[in-house]
């Protein structure tokens, strides 16, 4: 079900941002990608309660692959002369993961009430996208 997908990239792409404003420290950019983190967890859980409505189990990240992307993305980061643009095109790609599950999700006979939360998922990744390309 591409819901589930949509709900393992939610948070995955939650963890980018919070491993890469761990990386950053005290940037102004490390603010940015702390809030995102928050609101795309906020999202993630929306997500999670709607899916067990339907009786089916909420899918969460594969702690393995998410660590050995955050290691990766941070040793692109440190061995990159902008560690800066490589995690905000780090960023960019899980973006683009994510808005490509929605769209499919969105095609899916839902009902409202997840098509609700996919739509506020949908607008937060497209403002997060907006962001990221304003920054880069």
């Amino acid at each position: 079900m591409s819901v589930n997908a949509v709900e393992r990239l939610c948070f995955e792409t939650a963890g980018h941002y919070e491993a890469a404003a761990s990386e950053l420290g005290e940037d102004h950019l490390a603010h940015v990608f702390s809030a995102l983190a928050d609101e795309r967890q906020r999202l993630a859980g929306d997500l999670a309660v709607q899916i067990r409505a339907l009786d089916d189990l909420p899918q969460q990240p594969d702690p393995d692959r998410e660590a050995m992307s955050h290691m990766l993305s941070g040793i692109k980061a440190l061995l990159s002369r902008d560690m800066r643009g490589t995690l905000v095109a780090d960023c960019e790609r899980g973006e683009e993961a994510l808005l490509s599950a929605l769209h499919a999700a969105l095609r899916q006979d839902l009902p409202e009430e997840m098509q609700e939360v996919l739509r506020r998922i949908l607008a937060h990744a497209e403002s997060a996208q907006r962001e990221l390309s304003a920054i880069h």
